[in-house]
């Protein structure tokens, strides 16, 4: 069912169009027949979510539409919405993404100069946040399972850290990741507050776990202290828009919004702003049984199905993971079936990496969409495409020789990845996506460090923190004249 070639093609047509401007693409894509398997959840699925001409309804803070910081009337109604419907304390909205909720939560809930116990396989927004409040992380290590990903966070890890490190003001993790592996939310929040510490959890790939017993229980009913979400990765609301729950008494609220108010723009879009409300009134239609449509159940029926059919494949396997959402495909190359995918099929998935690859599903979703992804993996189900057991670990262990805000006032010097072994880095180095640092500034460069950068750049993998050379070497910045032997 390999798409006409004029249709294939489009997806390339947009790319590189000439004499178009960014809306004009846009225009394009939308126009064409490009299956959306990623985010934002709402899958430019005009059929169930629209709203006006943009320009129509961009405003500033005039009189009677409120004011995001100093919210107390429309805009502070929604923020209750939102938190009786995600079952917090308190809920704020987020127009510069889980990012800023990340920054907010960490920076508010420390000081600077701080011990935090941080899992290694956070987002780097978070890292972003250790350094600008110059904290001391404590890393804790999740196990690499057979295809390279990340576990979950054990309690057990975290006690043992803390345990260690009894200062730790906070704990911070990841859950769901990516892949859309859990932790144990429960049995963490236990520790830490054992402790006195306070637990956040980057929950942005988790927004839908609250609307349906199907997936797995949010973190925000778990015990956890901040919870940040991105409604616009699972939900149908607009890029860029996101959530801060709060919970409990051991976090200080006040000092979160102070950072809150700091980490967002003091210009915050209305029409991210009318998203996020249009995201929560479609939520509260479908829970409520006298006007409810089913979109949810039907969302999940259909996935559900989609799974099954999947499992039936013979070479492409269906990772199980704790959220069924995600569809993760293992493979002998993850790329190489995502361009695949998107070339000859026109179905554009979330991300891919050196053995596998994502496919992001939604309530925003159409049948058509996985009518036409199965058919496309039916006819790509091939010997080529057996996992062959060979990996990139998504981490690697870390020698922290200087923290982040230490090598950021050290003078850098740009080094060939093959003469790097030994150096500090100078900068943060990660694939994006998913945006996991692979090493951080002020850490060595391992030989372990040089060979999975090496493997998912020769994979097509798009790497933050490293450059090319006009000879085609791989050149990273590390700290000039410090090595580490």
């Amino acid at each position: 069912m390999k798409m006409e070639a004029e249709n294939a093609s489009i997806f390339s047509k947009v790319l590189y169009m000439e004499n178009k401007d960014l809306y004009d693409r846009l225009s394009e894509l939308a126009a064409g027949d490009i299956v959306p398997l990623h985010m934002p959840g709402h899958k430019r699925n005009t059929d169930i979510f629209s709203m006006s001409n943009p320009y129509g309804i961009d405003i500033t803070e005039i009189d009677g539409f409120d004011n995001l910081h100093n919210a107390d009337g429309i805009i502070k109604e929604d923020f209750k919405r939102a938190a009786k419907l995600f079952g917090a304390d308190e809920t704020l909205f987020l127009v510069n993404g889980s990012s800023a909720g990340n920054m907010a939560a960490i920076c508010g809930a420390s000081k600077k100069g701080d011990t935090v116990i941080v899992a290694r396989n956070v987002h780097c927004s978070v890292n972003n946040a250790l350094f600008l409040n110059e904290l001391n992380p404590v890393y804790i290590y999740p196990e690499i399972d057979e295809i390279g990903i990340c576990t979950g966070i054990t309690r057990e890890s975290v006690r043992a850290a803390l345990e260690e490190h009894p200062e730790a003001c906070e704990v911070i993790i990841t859950s769901p990741t990516y892949e859309g592996v859990v932790s144990d939310i429960k049995g963490i929040a236990e520790e830490t507050h054992r402790f006195g510490a306070v637990l956040i959890v980057d929950e942005a790939h988790g927004a839908h776990f609250n609307f349906h017993d199907k997936f797995p229980e949010s973190a925000v009913k778990c015990g956890a202290d901040a919870v940040i979400q991105s409604i616009h990765k699972t939900l149908p609301s607009f890029t860029q828009t996101a959530l801060l729950h709060l919970n409990g008494n051991l976090i200080d609220k006040d000092r979160v919004k102070k950072y809150w108010n700091i980490y967002q723009s003091t210009s915050p879009s209305y029409i991210l702003m009318a998203g996020i409300s249009r995201c929560l009134t479609f939520l509260e239609d479908d829970m409520c049984d006298s006007v409810s449509s089913g979109y949810m159940d039907e969302y999940v029926f259909r996935l559900t199905n989609l799974r099954k059919e999947i499992k039936k494949l013979k070479y492409i396997k269906l990772q199980e993971v704790d959220d069924i959402s995600k569809i993760v495909l293992v493979v002998n190359d993850g790329k190489n079936l995502y361009d695949k995918l998107l070339n000859d099929y026109g179905i554009q998935l979330e991300m891919a990496s050196v053995n596998y690859c994502i496919a992001m599903t939604s309530v925003g979703d159409k049948q058509v969409y996985y009518d036409r992804f199965i058919e496309a993996l039916r006819e790509l189900d091939t010997p080529e495409n057996e996992y062959s057991g060979s990996y990139s670990p998504a981490l690697v262990k870390a020698v922290v020789v200087l923290n982040m805000y230490e090598a950021d006032s050290c003078d850098n010097e740009t080094v060939n990845i093959c003469d790097s072994i030994g150096h500090i880095a100078a900068s943060n180095i990660c694939f994006y996506p998913p945006g996991i640092n692979l090493v951080n500034a002020g850490e060595v460069v391992t030989q372990e460090v040089i060979d999975v950068i090496k493997d998912g750049l020769g994979h097509g993998l798009s790497a933050i923190g490293v450059e090319k050379a006009a000879d085609g070497s791989t050149l990273i910045k590390c700290v000039k004249q410090r090595t580490v032997l």
